[in-house]
């Protein structure tokens, strides 16, 4: 499962960093005014059409694109009973469309998910917000607590809410980078369980050599993490974001011992594996 590409690409020195430039096409002004979350008729309408695509269209597409491969998916059923008031699920962030490809391998679930706003503001803009994008506010205050209401509103109302907690893409980085505690204060706040999911990758092979450079994909499905409630809230956050570390790296086959093994969340001190 832990497999290391030889492309050539540079990736920045700190592990939140960006690593793709957008074209801008649009300004989108992230006010108090600007509705966080989706409500209209027209965009629930796009929501009917996303599911659809999503028994359809889209896991043919990502077999295409990305050669993707789900495991795990039977853990859905497993634990469809801790699951049924809502969770959150997490990803390490390495391909420009990985939440596509996981929402092949947990429809029906349609779910949402907070993203860079200069996403929005790009070629795919439209498509982002289809698929259930929140955009982040970065100017005032008054703009990130309507942003936080909507937040709220879906783990409230028992949704799926996905977070990218390394905070950036970076093609096809093999490693588990820093996850951002504030995924996890949401987790303990809200009491929902964690689902974690990394992509990791597979060479190309046979044909597939004939149409293309980059990795294969696997997508891989854990079983949910739970806070202690126990522990006050810093401390559950701290032990969830200590423990999701862990397994998310095991799921990609890299565990103590292994030269990239790593124990470090803290973001500024992180060294890069590639």
């Amino acid at each position: 499962m832990y497999f290391r590409h030889n492309l050539p690409y540079q990736y920045p020195e700190k592990c939140d960093e960006h690593m793709i430039d957008v074209k801008h096409l649009r300004d989108v002004n992230l006010d108090e005014n600007y509705p966080y979350l989706q409500k209209s008729f027209w965009f629930k309408c796009q929501r009917i059409v996303l599911l659809i695509c999503q028994f359809t269209l889209i896991p043919l597409v990502m077999w295409v694109r990305h050669g993707l491969h789900v495991h795990g998916r039977e853990k859905l059923r497993l634990h469809r009973e801790a699951l049924k008031d809502g969770l959150i699920t997490i990803s390490n962030h390495v391909l420009m469309w990985d939440f596509i490809c996981i929402m092949a391998a947990l429809r029906p679930r349609r779910g949402f998910f907070p993203a860079w706003k200069t996403n929005f503001e790009g070629p795919n803009g439209p498509l982002i917000r289809m698929a259930g994008g929140i955009p982040i506010p970065t100017d005032n205050f008054r703009s990130m607590v309507k942003f936080k209401k909507a937040m709220d509103e879906v783990l409230e109302q028992g949704e799926w809410m996905h977070f990218f907690p390394e905070g950036s893409m970076w093609f096809y980085y093999p490693d588990i980078r820093p996850l951002k505690k504030a995924v996890f204060k949401y987790a303990v706040t809200f009491d929902r369980p964690i689902l974690p999911i990394t992509l990791s990758f597979r060479p190309r092979t046979g044909l597939w050599k004939l149409i293309g450079k980059s990795p294969l994909v696997d997508l891989n499905i854990g079983d949910p993490i739970h806070h202690d409630k126990q522990l006050s809230v810093p401390e559950a956050t701290k032990k969830m974001q200590r423990d999701a570390y862990h397994i998310m790296q095991a799921m990609n086959g890299i565990h103590p011992g292994d030269p990239t093994y790593s124990t470090n969340l803290n973001i500024d001190t992180y060294q890069k594996t590639m």
